[in-house]
């Protein structure tokens, strides 16, 4: 679940914590809010409850998406100079 500490939410990931800055409002009076993974930053519109369903929806992919692959250096030659 995230956590929230007045303009920032967080939620565990399994490489690392995504978090998410209230970065003021926007024309149509939605907030904005800068989400920062461990593997990307994105900028979101919407409320903090929207914020939370969407970094858990981004983090459940990323997670689908990385125990789909081998990690890194496993059946990998790493390119040595």
């Amino acid at each position: 679940m995230a956590e929230a500490a007045g303009d920032m939410l967080s939620l565990p990931t399994s490489c690392g914590q995504a978090e998410a800055r209230h970065m003021g409002r926007a024309e149509a009076g939605q907030n904005r809010w800068c989400i920062m993974y461990p593997w990307s930053t994105e900028t979101f519109y919407g409320t903090a409850e929207q914020v939370v369903a969407h970094m858990t929806k981004r983090v459940a992919e990323q997670e689908a998406a990385g125990a789909k692959r081998p990690p890194l250096g496993k059946g990998n030659r790493e390119w040595r100079a």
